[in-house]
């Protein structure tokens, strides 16, 4: 049984009732993305690892959509379509689609995106059957993991592809290169790679902790942090294998990324545009030549480097907040998924120093309760629809407006934002507070959670000049495990 019998997606067809409707007409909250800024998006990256050579694997956890994945991984037949699945639905949701991109001669390969567990095997093992040989990789972090995958084979009549987790101090799943405990790893894995249990593909790494970063030189330093850990951890495997007269191993793949590295990859490309036209800070370069000189080195030990990321097409304020690529790769207008909302009351003078408030139908479970380092809400409020009130200028930390400053279940709380807590900005507000009954978008702090309180999301194209707030279609996400 798939989660499609157990989590039936919307009905498109009921959806599509508002195909050519005004986003301004759909009940609310209700999810939009603009698949304009998705198309950039997924392009830029797409564009990136066409040029400097890498390869790349798209996660679809965050929108869980056939449409995003299908900009995610270009229409380019001669490229491999690598996926990156949080859950088993989401492979299974996606399968019809993944099935005709193997009809068209495109090698299809689908990662689970946690360390193999025995639940995962006969739903994956389908997955698998239904696509082919080569279709299917799973991550292991653990010894006691090898038995389980080593029975895939027997299941699904394909030999999975295994890559060893690696843990990069976020300690959520994986293990260090330089421990014991890797070596552990190694052994049980080359033993199964050697009885054609498995074949052992590589490494995979997730730097989580990059949200956390505040510029481009620090978002491409953590890359080169995995891509130099995960290259020791195949210099060790390499060297394991050889010292045990294990099989010949396959060129080993090290796939990097969160998206704030994988973004930070488009880096290597646009410095070298803006040392043309400007001076690039000293440590910027410092970092981007580092980096390129790492790619180079994974080549000539004949490793093959992957990007993977996921939040990318859509964006949010998390990644604007850390600040890994130009302002001209990624600013306000590339956030592609804005939350639509409601204004239900109106509370003059109730805020701070006296500012208005305003009650919204969208709390937590709309918007979900995700930090943003750069300021203390949970969303703020877009220029769109409002009188004399254009897109942001500022970085995300310096925005003054209205945000989500409280929130409960179903309860958001516009409250007025000066600014940073360092700048002199005006206390009252410069910008009139919408009414009851307006509708407002917000844009979120975490795309990944916000968008999995929502079955579909309503889509517009912000590059049809005058017809920017016209549904074109209705995209319907996965649902369940």
């Amino acid at each position: 049984m798939t989660s499609l019998e157990l989590y039936p997606t919307s009905p498109k067809h009921t959806l599509a009732q508002f195909i050519g409707r005004s986003i301004r007409d759909v009940p609310t909250p209700a999810a939009v993305v603009n698949v304009a800024a998705v198309r950039r998006n997924c392009e830029r990256m797409l564009q990136t690892c066409l040029e400097l050579g890498l390869g790349w694997r798209a996660h679809v956890k965050t929108h869980k959509t056939v449409e995003i994945t299908e900009f995610q991984v270009g229409h380019d037949v001669t490229k491999p379509v690598n996926l990156i699945v949080s859950t088993l639905a989401e492979a299974e949701f996606l399968l019809p689609r993944l099935e005709k991109y193997r009809s068209q001669g495109r090698k299809v390969n689908v990662l689970y995106g946690l360390p193999i567990s025995q639940d995962a095997l006969p739903r994956l093992a389908a997955v698998a059957r239904a696509l082919g040989e080569g279709s299917v990789s799973v991550l292991v972090d653990d010894p006691a993991q090898i038995p389980i995958v080593s029975q895939f084979r027997r299941q699904s009549g394909v030999m999975p592809h295994a890559h060893i987790k690696v843990d990069m101090g976020g300690k959520r799943a994986g293990v260090e290169v330089q421990s014991l405990r890797f070596l552990q790893l190694a052994d049980a894995a080359l033993e199964a790679h050697s009885q054609a249990q498995i074949r052992l593909s590589g490494l995979y790494s997730h730097a989580g902790h990059s949200y956390g970063g505040d510029s481009r030189a620090a978002a491409i330093k953590t890359m080169r942090a995995e891509i130099g850990a995960m290259l020791e951890g195949a210099d060790r495997l390499t060297s394991r294998a050889a010292d045990k007269a294990a099989a010949d191993l396959p060129p080993l793949v090290v796939s990097a990324g969160a998206s704030p590295t994988a973004l930070a990859v488009q880096n290597l490309i646009s410095t070298a545009e803006e040392g043309r036209d400007s001076s690039v800070p000293g440590q910027l370069e410092a970092e981007v030549e580092a980096l390129a000189g790492l790619f180079a080195t994974a080549r000539r030990k004949g490793r093959l480097v992957e990007i993977h990321a996921g939040v990318y097409p859509v964006l949010d304020l998390q990644q604007l907040a850390a600040h890994s690529i130009s302002g001209s790769r990624l600013s306000w207008a590339d956030m592609a998924l804005t939350v639509l909302a409601q204004v239900h009351s109106n509370y003059p003078g109730r805020g701070a120093n006296g500012t208005p408030e305003a009650l919204i139908g969208a709390g937590g479970i709309a918007l979900a309760r995700e930090a943003c380092k750069a300021y203390e809400g949970m969303a703020m409020l877009t220029p769109w629809g409002r009188k004399d009130v254009g897109p942001p200028t500022c970085d995300v930390e310096h925005f003054h407006g209205w945000i989500v400053g409280r929130f409960s279940q179903e309860h958001g709380i516009l409250t007025w934002r000066s600014g940073s807590a360092s700048e002199s900005g005006p206390v009252q507000p410069d910008q009139e507070l919408p009414g009851v009954g307006e509708k407002v978008r917000l844009w979120p702090n975490h795309a990944c959670i916000t968008s999995s309180h929502f079955g579909w999301y309503f889509v517009v194209d912000e590059d049809e000049a005058g017809k920017e707030d016209e549904i074109v279609d209705v995209w319907v996400r996965c649902r369940g495990w």
